[in-house]
């Protein structure tokens, strides 16, 4: 398909932008198979199995979304496409390096040329790409999507979104009409003098209490603005193409193009009646039987700014029920059933065990919390029970306590208070002379170490963003190559770090070399680095 010149321009800005300014690119944890594999299941749907899956990402910038997930997910398949060269090159020395083999960036151009041999994939990722596309490429990014989605698999497609981004809307338009007439700037020069005209544009709304009050809303989104990053700001106020559009529209288009709606991976804007009886209700008067439609009237209820949309094929649409979202439901045998696919972990600390009004079920949970905050419903169940005995409490407490636990459990996966997920990342708890730590995750430190770091942030097991890896890090993850007893590790940490400090004492070298053991074995687990000599058969 040819490209007519208002592309070619527009493509050749981006790219331009891109050199500039640069973007990190970040790992996503509602990207990850896992985590759409969980949110499709249960909603209903039967997604690929999240280890072995095949991935595509576009809109892939240097990789940081897809690179640590093939690092953390070996038997899984991932390939970025990504407009700007220069990003592919980067991420690409940056696989190299870390010596990734099932992670691969392709210089995709503008996705209209999309190379059909590629075949289907289980998951398809287009993370912050929909809004910033030409209307032909979003047919065209649909239709890769519709043609080359597996029949169960899932697609997730982010975007700005009306009625939330008008507002923003006004700073772009502010900030590109400070530049109108400056063509020759560079694109950082533009951003300075969009943020300095932002910034002084504010200062005057708010020298007038009847024009701050006036103008709240803009103030807060100009306010937004000025303190990101100037990448973000060239990327998302100064592009060619910032195309917002409402929720009900982007439903439109996926049925033209035999893709139908499942909900947001911010499940707060889908399973409402989870939190709010009241405003399902009304949403639900407003709108019977149409998920989407309930979920566009939320967004002028919220001014929602940002959608994060999980999709199917239509025609595996069929299997969808929203019944894990109705408190009236959460304890029937299917939603029950759901429910029990899942491993969880709680986010929360012990501190908020307070909102729990059943005793049995704050009992529960805190035994969990401290057992390390990853359970499944027959450990938590198990627990609840052993609480009930413990109270000598009546057989007729034991059944509403069993329901209001599921009933808990539901709410905060909802909320965000409780990760869940049908393939659990591997995660594993270090263990003296039997953990140690894989190459590929040590390589893919050492390569964000020597200066992958400047383009993308490492990811954990989860897909958060490492913003903090250390040299300190690579050195502990290089001598734990293998599984290593205590007192070596200690000698090798107080030989390489300690023992030039002469101001120290040989005890306190060693008391300090302990500490520094066991402050990085329990960071290796919680990052999912570690792996079990017993689980992986190595010698």
């Amino acid at each position: 398909m040819a490209k007519d010149n208002t592309q070619m321009v527009n493509e050749e800005m981006q790219q331009t932008i891109y050199k500039e300014l640069g973007y990190k690119s970040y790992p996503f944890p509602f990207t990850t198979p896992a985590y759409l594999e969980a949110y499709g299941t249960l909603v209903g749907l039967k997604p690929p199995t999240a280890k072995t899956a095949r991935v595509l990402e576009l809109g892939a910038t240097y990789g940081g979304n897809i690179i640590s997930q093939a690092a953390h997910n070996p038997e899984a398949t991932f390939v970025g496409i990504e407009l700007s060269q220069d990003q592919v090159e980067k991420g690409n020395k940056i696989i190299g390096d870390a010596k990734l083999d099932n992670v691969s960036l392709v210089q995709g151009g503008d996705i209209l040329n999309f190379d059909e041999s590629m075949g289907t994939f289980d998951y398809i990722i287009a993370h912050g790409f929909y809004s910033w596309i030409s209307d032909e490429m979003k047919d065209k990014l649909l239709d890769i999507i519709s043609n080359h989605l597996a029949d169960n698999g899932i697609a997730y497609v982010s975007y700005n979104t009306y009625p939330g981004w008008h507002t923003m809307e006004e700073v772009r338009q502010l900030m590109l009409f400070a530049n109108r007439g400056h063509d020759e700037s560079t694109h950082k020069e533009k951003v300075l003098r969009g943020k300095t005209v932002g910034s002084l544009v504010g200062a005057q709304i708010l020298n007038y209490d009847n024009l701050k009050e006036r103008n709240s809303k803009f103030l807060g989104a100009l306010r937004s603005v000025m303190q990101k990053d100037d990448y973000y700001v060239g990327h998302d106020h100064l592009e060619p193409h910032n195309d917002p559009c409402y929720l009900y529209q982007f439903n439109d288009h996926l049925k033209a193009n035999n893709l139908a709606y499942v909900g947001d991976a911010d499940l707060t804007l889908s399973m409402v009646r989870t939190y709010d009886e009241s405003i399902a209700d009304k949403l639900e008067q407003l709108a019977p039987n149409s998920q989407a439609d309930q979920e566009q009237y939320l967004d002028f209820m919220l001014d929602t700014t940002f959608r994060k949309s999980i999709i199917c094929k239509a025609s595996a649409a069929k299997d969808i029920s929203y019944a894990v979202s109705n408190p009236a439901e959460v304890n029937t045998i299917p939603v029950r059933t759901a429910i029990n696919n899942f491993t969880f972990q709680i986010l929360f600390d012990e501190e908020a065990l307070e909102m729990f009004e059943n005793t049995l079920v704050k009992d529960t949970f805190q035994a969990l919390i401290k057992d390390g905050g990853t359970f499944n419903m027959i450990e938590a169940l198990a627990i609840l029970k052993a609480a009930h005995e413990a109270a000598n409490a009546s057989d007729d407490e034991l059944e509403p306590a069993v329901c209001s636990l599921y009933k808990a459990v539901v709410e905060h996966m909802v909320r965000g208070g409780i990760r869940f997920y049908k393939t659990f990342p591997e995660k594993q708890e270090y263990m003296e002379g039997l953990s140690y730590v894989p190459a590929r995750f040590t390589n893919l430190v050492k390569a964000i170490a020597d200066g992958g770091g400047e383009y993308i942030y490492g990811g954990n097991s989860f897909n958060d963003a490492i913003g903090d890896i250390s040299e300190e890090d690579l050195m502990f993850m290089e001598l734990l190559n293998k599984p290593k007893s205590k007192s070596t590790l200690t000698k090798k940490i107080k030989d390489t770090i300690f023992s030039a400090d002469k101001s120290q004492t040989s005890k306190h070298q060693n008391a300090m070399a302990e500490a520094f053991y066991n402050e990085l074995t329990k960071r290796m687990g919680d990052l999912g680095f570690l792996r079990n000599k017993k689980t992986d058969g190595i010698s």
